[in-house]
């Protein structure tokens, strides 16, 4: 009789501890190195915006979408839990 093959494990999605991620009703997209998306579609909120950050691509950065598309990179504020804009 063969072995049963054990369930992959899967990673813990949590942010950490106590972390909270504010959501500002703005629209977020995961770019990778070049600032491009990493997926399609017109952003999600962004606490799903950090979390797909780090489970789909090393070195993955974040950028706010603007009302005619464009994209704003910046980064969680770890300290506020809020997106700061790149200066």
């Amino acid at each position: 009789m063969a072995q049963k093959k054990r369930p992959a494990r899967v990673g813990n999605r949590n942010l950490g501890g106590g972390e909270t991620v504010k959501d500002d009703g703005d629209k977020y997209a995961v770019v990778n190195a070049s600032g491009r998306p990493v997926y399609p579609g017109r952003g999600v909120a962004l606490n799903e915006a950090v979390r797909l950050a780090t489970s789909l691509v090393n070195g993955a950065g974040l950028a706010r979408v603007e009302s005619d598309g464009t994209l704003t990179p910046g980064r969680l504020d770890t300290a506020t839990g809020t997106f700061q804009a790149a200066a």
